[in-house]
This record gives C-alpha cells, structure tokens and sequence, in this order.
C-alpha cells in the first residue's frame, strides 16, 4: 500500500510540473521564488543547489523576471539559506538590490507563503515559485491534499537542458560566515517528528504581523 502511494504521489508530481511548465514558458514575472537548501561549507556543492541556483540565474539574466526572493532561515545547519544564495547570485553578478530575502521558512509550503506575503505587501503581482522539478511538484500536490490556496503564484520548474549550461559556473568560494547564524539549534532538535510532518505539510504557519523587504546588501547587517 506505501508503495501504491508513493507510486502515485510521485505521478502526480510529474504531471503537476509538466503541466505547470507547458502553460508558464513565456510569462515574464515581477519576482520568483526560489526555495533554499542546507549549506554545507564543508561538502561539495549538491546537484539541488547548483540546479536552483542556476535556475534563478537563467531566469533573471533572460528577463523573465525582475526580482528574486531566496526564502529559508537556517534550518538543518547553521547558515542561512536564502543568504547563502545570495552571495552566490552576487557572486555571479546579480545585483544584491535585485535580491530579496525571506529568512524565517523552514519548510517547502513556507517558502512560498512567507514569501508571497512579500511579494503582495510589496505589488508584486505576478509570482512563480522556481526551483526543481520534484520539489515544485510536491508543493503542488501537498497544497491540493491540504486545501492550500496557491492560486496567486505560478510554477516554473527548471529545465535541466538550461541548467546544464552552467553546471560549473557556480564552482566558486563565498565568504560562507557572512550568512552564519549565532546560537543554532536544527530543526530536529527544536521540533518531533510529527510536528515537523505537520509543518512540511504547511500547517504550522500562520500570517506575519509584520512582512519587511529585505535586499541582500543587509545580510552584513542581520
């Protein structure tokens, strides 16, 4: 029965993402969302990180978007993770004014709610989430099994033939202690696991009072 399940989870996926990258190919976007990844400075770059990475850069660098908001606080390590790709976006050369950040999501369905409280505070009125197939997908398929209302952003999965073009080109050093986060505690050990089943189902969220733009010329600032 997990296997049927899973079997029709990963489907559904699929389908989810083809379709959503079949009616988007040619929408330009005010902002897209890209969702973060643990950073490890000691490891060698995982293939999740360069593919939305160079997503994100495709994206701004071809006009399809005008601004980029890098959403994740620090979550399964000590760092940051929408400043970690800030500084490698910057380190590309996209300007840190361009850059927003969004640090308190901890989970897939916040990247996008948190984020998508900046976006309309601020006018952003066209917004697509931009990251990896699978993870775009499974954002779709938990905000249809929990009623999540993800009408006002689009999904533009990448698109591997175009993140191939610079698979290498993000082989470079940041200066990783500028998105350090003093006195982490992860994720595991601040939640069990069922209350972390629960938030990545995007039921542990609720409305900021308070929603600022940040840029990622502040994070010498955090």
């Amino acid at each position: 029965m997990k296997r049927l399940t899973l079997l029709l989870m990963t489907v559904l996926i699929s389908v989810c993402s083809l379709d959503a990258m079949a009616k988007k190919e040619h929408k330009i976007y005010d902002a897209v969302i890209i969702p973060g990844y643990p950073f490890d400075p000691d490891g060698k770059m995982n293939a999740i990180y360069r593919m939305r990475l160079a997503w994100a850069y495709e994206l701004y660098e071809t006009g399809r978007t005008k601004y980029i908001i890098l959403s994740g606080g620090a979550v399964h390590s000590p760092y940051v993770e929408a400043e970690i790709f800030a500084l490698y976006l910057m380190g590309k050369g996209v300007p840190a004014d361009k850059l927003i950040l969004e640090r308190k999501a901890e989970h897939s369905m916040e990247n996008v709610f948190y984020s998508m409280e900046i976006a309309e505070k601020y006018g952003f009125e066209k917004v697509a989430v931009a990251t990896d197939m699978w993870q775009s997908g499974m954002i779709q398929f938990l905000g249809m099994l929990e009623k999540h209302d993800l009408s006002k952003v689009d999904f533009v999965p990448a698109k591997f033939s175009i993140v191939n073009r610079y698979w290498k080109s993000f082989e470079f050093e940041i200066d990783h202690q500028l998105a350090l986060k003093e006195e982490f505690v992860p994720l595991f050990a601040r939640k069990d696991k069922q209350t972390r089943r629960i938030g990545t189902h995007g039921l542990l969220w609720k409305p900021s009072e308070y929603v600022e733009l940040t840029f990622a010329s502040d994070i010498n600032n955090r």
